[in-house]
């Protein structure tokens, strides 16, 4: 496990590493970073502006989903989407051969090998942003509501990365999953609001079919102490499994990997 983290540390830091190299780009890139998290946070902002209540969500609480939102963009967009985009061109072009022969496990190698820098501008947003909306809540949460909060949104990043290797999975039988790639991001647009905000059929498919919103409004409740039990242990046994079901994907996938050579 320490072999596999220092192997991923270093991945990252060679990657940024050579983005910075370009700082003209490097600052624009961080420029336009802010200006995104400006633009995303707007709507909530302005919505809570007209009306003191959505939902039965207050405005701090909504912004705890929106930090959650903020933190899960910059892990979703700095590293799985550049990496499993990287991975899909691999695949195409016969070139995953130069990763597959490395002393290293392939799949720590494909998801790491590429870091956006300039996401951390989500990153430190929402953690801003979360602390912010935590110290205006009253009642103030207590440190194990905030834990599990911290826990839950860990699980809602483990699920994005287990889906997206799912998705790139299917770009060893099939030469183009752009689509599939852009309705995955389109649809977690829907994750910055509050999931009580949706209603009949689209809350149900949002929260039990594809846990977009749960992944956002899970943290958030669980910092409130209004998450159940049923919904934590059910959103980290869905994490678990599609963790375990991404990486058997994967294997099976490799197998069937053509490379540039055969």
């Amino acid at each position: 496990m320490a072999r596999h983290l220092a192997i991923a540390l270093f991945l990252a830091r060679a990657s940024i590493q050579t983005q910075a190299q370009y700082r003209v780009d490097f600052l624009v890139q961080m420029v336009l970073a802010l200006f995104w998290v400006v633009w995303n946070v707007a709507p909530l902002w302005l919505v809570f502006e007209i009306r003191p209540e959505v939902a039965g969500w207050t405005r701090p609480q909504a912004m705890l989903v929106m930090s959650a939102f903020l933190i899960l963009k910059a892990v979703l967009e700095g590293l799985i989407t550049p990496n499993l985009v990287a991975l899909v061109d691999r695949i195409r072009t016969g070139t995953l051969d130069f990763l597959l022969l490395k002393p290293a496990d392939a799949q720590l190698m494909v998801s790491f090998t590429k870091v956006v820098p300039a996401k951390t501008m989500d990153l430190l947003a929402g953690l801003a942003m979360a602390a912010a909306s935590i110290a205006q809540l009253d009642p103030a949460p207590t440190p194990t509501a905030v834990l599990a909060g911290a826990a839950m949104l860990g699980a809602g990043a483990l699920v994005l990365y287990a889906v997206w290797i799912l998705v790139a999975c299917v770009a060893f039988w099939v030469v183009k999953i752009d689509n599939l790639s852009f309705l995955f991001t389109s649809l977690f647009d829907a994750a910055r609001w509050p999931v009580s905000v949706f209603r009949g059929w689209v809350r149900v498919v949002l929260t039990w079919v594809l846990p977009i919103a749960a992944m956002t409004s899970y943290p958030a409740l669980a910092v409130l102490e209004r998450l159940d039990l049923v919904h934590a242990v059910w959103a980290w046994g869905l994490t678990l499994g599609l963790l375990v079901g991404s990486r058997l994907a994967w294997r099976q996938a490799v197998l069937h990997y053509s490379s540039a050579s055969s």
